[in-house]
Protein backbone atom coordinates (compact mmCIF):
# COMPACT_ATOMS: atom_id res chain seq x y z
CA UNK A 1 0.00 0.00 0.00
CA UNK A 2 1.04 3.62 -0.43
CA UNK A 3 0.95 6.73 1.72
CA UNK A 4 1.80 10.26 0.67
CA UNK A 5 4.27 12.16 2.83
CA UNK A 6 4.33 15.95 2.66
CA UNK A 7 7.15 17.95 4.21
CA UNK A 8 7.39 21.66 4.87
CA UNK A 9 10.05 24.28 5.53
CA UNK A 10 13.16 22.96 7.33
CA UNK A 11 11.85 19.41 7.26
CA UNK A 12 11.68 19.58 3.48
CA UNK A 13 15.33 20.64 3.39
CA UNK A 14 16.51 17.55 5.30
CA UNK A 15 14.20 15.31 3.28
CA UNK A 16 15.96 15.90 -0.01
CA UNK A 17 13.96 19.02 -0.91
CA UNK A 18 10.95 16.85 -1.65
CA UNK A 19 7.68 18.65 -0.96
CA UNK A 20 5.72 15.45 -1.47
CA UNK A 21 6.48 11.82 -2.17
CA UNK A 22 4.83 8.43 -1.95
CA UNK A 23 6.09 5.58 0.19
CA UNK A 24 5.28 1.93 -0.24
CA UNK A 25 4.51 0.57 3.19
CA UNK A 26 3.19 -2.54 4.83
CA UNK A 27 0.96 -2.47 7.87
CA UNK A 28 2.67 0.21 10.00
CA UNK A 29 1.78 2.89 12.52
CA UNK A 30 2.44 6.62 12.42
CA UNK A 31 5.32 6.14 14.86
CA UNK A 32 6.85 3.41 12.71
CA UNK A 33 6.56 5.64 9.64
CA UNK A 34 8.45 8.41 11.47
CA UNK A 35 11.18 5.90 12.36
CA UNK A 36 11.38 4.75 8.74
CA UNK A 37 11.67 8.34 7.53
CA UNK A 38 14.49 8.95 10.01
CA UNK A 39 16.29 5.82 8.77
CA UNK A 40 15.91 7.07 5.21
CA UNK A 41 16.91 10.72 5.74
CA UNK A 42 19.32 10.49 8.65
CA UNK A 43 20.30 12.48 11.71
CA UNK A 44 19.15 15.82 10.34
CA UNK A 45 15.58 14.55 10.35
CA UNK A 46 15.95 12.75 13.69
CA UNK A 47 16.98 16.04 15.30
CA UNK A 48 13.84 17.75 13.99
CA UNK A 49 11.36 15.00 14.85
CA UNK A 50 12.50 13.71 18.23
CA UNK A 51 13.23 15.49 21.50
CA UNK A 52 16.89 14.88 22.40
CA UNK A 53 16.20 14.48 26.11
CA UNK A 54 13.20 12.14 25.96
CA UNK A 55 13.47 10.49 22.51
CA UNK A 56 9.73 11.18 22.17
CA UNK A 57 8.26 13.02 19.21
CA UNK A 58 8.90 16.71 19.79
CA UNK A 59 5.87 18.60 21.06
CA UNK A 60 6.83 21.35 18.59
CA UNK A 61 6.44 19.08 15.54
CA UNK A 62 3.05 18.90 13.86
CA UNK A 63 2.17 15.53 12.36
CA UNK A 64 -1.14 15.50 10.52
CA UNK A 65 -2.75 12.37 9.11
CA UNK A 66 -5.43 13.23 6.59
CA UNK A 67 -5.61 16.71 8.12
CA UNK A 68 -5.88 15.55 11.76
CA UNK A 69 -3.13 16.02 14.34
CA UNK A 70 -2.00 12.59 15.50
CA UNK A 71 -2.74 13.47 19.15
CA UNK A 72 -6.46 13.73 18.28
CA UNK A 73 -6.53 10.17 16.95
CA UNK A 74 -7.58 7.45 19.42
CA UNK A 75 -4.32 5.49 19.14
CA UNK A 76 -2.11 8.55 18.55
CA UNK A 77 1.35 7.37 17.32
CA UNK A 78 0.08 3.77 17.37
CA UNK A 79 -2.58 4.58 14.76
CA UNK A 80 -2.27 2.20 11.82
CA UNK A 81 -1.88 3.90 8.46
CA UNK A 82 -4.10 2.88 5.57
CA UNK A 83 -3.64 2.86 1.83
CA UNK A 84 -3.96 6.38 0.45
CA UNK A 85 -3.37 8.19 3.75
CA UNK A 86 -1.62 11.55 3.65
CA UNK A 87 0.93 12.36 6.35
CA UNK A 88 2.02 15.99 6.58
CA UNK A 89 5.00 17.05 8.69
CA UNK A 90 5.32 20.65 9.89
CA UNK A 91 8.36 21.87 11.84
CA UNK A 92 8.05 24.53 14.53
CA UNK A 93 7.38 27.94 13.06
CA UNK A 94 8.55 31.14 14.70
CA UNK A 95 7.62 34.60 13.65
CA UNK A 96 6.74 37.95 14.85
Amino acid sequence: MKVTVKSFLTLRQVMGDQAEFEMEIDDITIGELLDRLCDRFGEGLVAQIFDRDTNAVSHLLRVLVNGRHYTTLPDQLNTRLEDGDEVALFPPVAGG
